[in-house]
């Protein structure tokens, strides 16, 4: 599972919408939802429950987004702090 991986489904938890998580990703609607059914195959369980016009966290995906948005926020510092910030050669 990559870090975009990650982004991806903390961005569709927050837009509560795969059509609207794309949008704002600029990315395509049916490579969001690939990606997202990607990651919930590698860890085995459904983050998302989906209906007709409405998703939602699973149990598990409420605990997961959790961690999700940890490994994200701790890659945040590692960039701030070693990738981004590196002097000019």
């Amino acid at each position: 599972m990559t870090i975009q991986s990650l982004r991806y489904i903390v961005a569709v938890a927050e837009a509560g919408s795969i059509t609207e998580a794309a949008k704002k990703l600029h990315i395509s609607q049916p490579s969001l939802s690939s990606a997202v059914k990607e990651a919930e195959r590698e860890v085995g369980f459904n983050i998302f429950t989906r209906s007709r016009s409405d998703i939602a966290l699973t149990k598990e995906g409420v605990e997961f987004l959790g961690y999700a948005r940890q490994v994200i926020q701790e890659m945040r510092l590692l960039e701030d702090r070693f990738i981004l910030n590196q002097p000019e050669k």
